[in-house]
């Protein structure tokens, strides 16, 4: 192989390279969205029946993942709901605190922590704000 074909082809290769590199860094950081579940959110992560997605805020550099949900679930159900369907998920639920207006559930499995914090809403809804952090 000549040194021109050579030298041809390590430029052809460090420009792939950079066309890589400047694609995977094109995506910002943070980004929100609403009225969807970002896709960092594990597939079998347990959603009330009826609930509505709100708001979301995905940020990249610290591996966090933070959504809100709306059901028209009575606060205790909902509790009883993330309670049962998280260990039924194979997650770990480390902490339930509660005072009957405002529940908080910590959970983990393998590398993701989270927490669940369940509380009324208007209208008579249950809100709740999900929290993922993968480690």
């Amino acid at each position: 192989m000549s040194m021109t074909i050579r030298r041809r082809l390590l430029l052809l290769l460090a420009v792939t390279l950079l066309a890589g590199l400047l694609v995977a860094c094109s995506e910002e950081p943070v980004s929100t969205g609403e009225g969807e579940i970002p896709g960092s959110v594990p597939d079998d992560f347990p959603v009330p029946p009826g609930a509505v997605v709100g708001t979301s805020v995905v940020d990249r550099t610290n591996h966090r993942t933070e959504f809100r949900l709306n059901t028209p679930e009575q606060l205790t159900r909902v509790v009883r709901f993330f309670t049962v369907s998280l260990v039924e998920r194979g997650y770990v639920v480390d902490d339930l605190a509660g005072d009957g207006t405002r529940w908080t559930i910590e959970f983990s499995r393998d590398i993701l922590r989270g927490t669940v914090l369940v509380e009324p809403g208007g209208a008579g809804e249950t809100t709740v704000l999900v929290s993922i952090n993968r480690s």
